[in-house]
Parts: structure tokens; C-alpha cells; sequence
């Protein structure tokens, strides 16, 4: 399994295909594995990176709260960028992993050819009742560990609301939760979740973004429709698209229609070849 040494830590990857290279970000508290339908379809066309970030599945958890942080998963991130040899990339995002990417063409917009911010900016309406409930996550992962956690989590109407679509995504949520180590589910919910800006608080430096950025977001997903709206709005080259039928993971409830609307994007951008 590749790995390379970021910052300190052994991050690991997937790398599929050839061409212009696409880095996949994964959700909390999913995993590099999510993105397995658009590894399969990109990999004919790009060369497809989807690694786990630090705390989670194979990559490294470091054992204190203070090596977790949005801006270190922005410098990871980078960091993998660097190892792989990677000049310029369209990067995807959902979730956790679309406020990664954001921040990461905020900070490097030479690095990024596009970047598309899937459902992104659950706790941007009320920041400190998020933060309650990411506390909530990481006392319940200290506790409890990973049976705790998964417990905790499933209870949350983003997760549960994917669970209920139907056993097998019940059982492959759970599966992906049960692969992270309790603690680097905790110290992420403590230090990144419940301490990255709202959405809202970005509209300055959204206005100045020049990387051009698609937006994704479930009709299902209300905690993170109006913040989506709002990035649209106010990144001067960004699109909205609304899918239906959705809820927080559109790449995985309807990955051949999600497939469609980034490699669009893409060929939008000149991405291609």
C-alpha cells in the first residue's frame, strides 16, 4: 500500500490511472475508500489520488490533540502534493474534505486547477451548537472508542440519514467508521470540526478567490444548502448544482450522476487529457 511521509506522518494513498492528476478528500468520518466510485470512473482519464487524512484508516493518528487542526490538514495536503510530484491538480472535497480543499485554493491557489466543494459547511448556521455536538462526537470516542463513536454518530441526521437509505449503506458506514482509531476521530472533531470558520465568515476571502470552483450539494442536505448557496454566490467562478434525490454523500448516493457533473466541470476547466 504507497504512503508517503507528510509532515511528520505516514499518510497513505490510492493511485489509479494516468494524465492530469485529480486528489479526492474524504468526509468525517469516512475515509480515502468513499471515493471508490470515482476512482473507478476518473482513472481512465486522470491520475486519481485519494489518500486518508491524518487520524484516519491507514494513515497515522498522532497521539496529541495539538497535531490536528484545519490549517495542518491544509499543510498535509500540500505535503502530499509535493511528495507525488505534483505541480497543478483539480481537487474534490466533501464535507470535512471540502472545507480542506477550499482552504487549500485559498492558500495555494497556484496548486489547484479547479476545485469542486461538495456539500460542505454542515455548523456554518450555528456554530456553537456544532461545536456542542463535535464535543459530543469526541467525548463519546474517548469514552466509548469506536464502538462508542459509530453509536454516537449514527445518531446524527447527516449519518443517519445516509444509514436509512438501506442496509448496505448502513453496514459500509459503519465499516468505514469502525476503520479510524478512536483518538484521531476525537482530536479531529475537537480541533478541526469544531474550530474551522463558519462558511459565512470566509465572504472576503471567497470574493478574492480567483481558482474556478463547483459546487455540489444534496437537495437533502440542509445544513449545508445555504452555505453552498452562499459560496456561490460570492466565489467569482463558481457554479451551484442542486442535486435531487440527495442527501450529505452525493458522490456515493448517485456517484454516476456526481461522476458526471465533476468530469463536466473538468472538461469546463480544460482538464482533460
Amino acid at each position: 500500500m504507497p504512503r508517503v511521509q507528510v509532515n511528520g506522518i505516514n499518510l497513505y494513498y490510492d493511485e489509479a490511472g494516468a494524465g492530469r492528476p485529480v486528489i479526492f478528500v474524504h468526509a468525517y468520518p469516512m475515509g480515502r475508500r468513499m471515493w471508490a466510485p470515482q476512482v473507478a470512473h476518473f482513472q481512465a482519464r486522470y491520475r486519481v489520488i485519494a489518500y486518508d487524512c491524518r487520524g484516519f484508516g491507514d494513515s497515522e493518528a498522532p497521539p496529541t490533540a495539538d497535531s490536528y487542526s484545519q490549517a495542518q490538514s491544509v499543510e498535509d495536503l500540500r505535503g502530499v502534493c509535493l511528495a507525488l510530484h505534483i505541480q497543478q491538480a483539480a481537487v474534490v472535497g466533501l464535507s470535512m474534505g471540502g472545507n480542506i480543499a477550499l482552504h487549500f485554493a485559498l492558500a495555494y491557489p497556484a496548486l489547484v486547477a479547479g476545485v469542486a466543494i461538495c456539500d460542505t459547511g454542515a455548523g456554518s448556521d450555528d456554530p456553537a451548537q456544532f461545536r456542542a455536538v463535535t464535543e459530543g462526537w469526541a467525548r463519546a470516542a474517548e469514552a466509548g472508542g469506536s464502538a462508542g463513536f459509530s453509536a454516537a454518530i449514527l445518531e446524527h441526521p447527516i449519518f443517519a440519514g445516509y444509514a436509512a437509505r438501506g442496509p448496505a449503506e448502513a453496514a459500509a458506514l459503519r465499516g468505514m467508521v469502525a476503520a479510524h482509531p478512536a483518538h484521531g476521530m476525537a482530536h479531529t472533531a475537537q480541533e478541526t470540526l469544531a474550530k474551522r470558520p463558519p462558511i459565512f465568515s470566509l465572504e472576503s476571502r471567497l470574493r478574492a478567490l480567483t481558482v474556478p470552483a463547483l459546487i455540489p450539494v444534496g437537495e437533502q442536505d440542509l445544513l449545508c444548502l445555504a452555505p453552498s448557496e452562499f459560496m456561490a454566490r460570492t466565489i467569482p467562478r463558481a457554479e451551484l448544482t442542486v442535486m435531487t434525490g440527495c442527501g450529505h454523500f452525493n458522490n456515493l448516493e448517485r456517484p454516476a450522476e456526481f461522476n458526471r457533473v465533476v468530469e463536466a466541470f473538468f472538461r469546463k476547466l480544460g482538464w482533460v487529457g
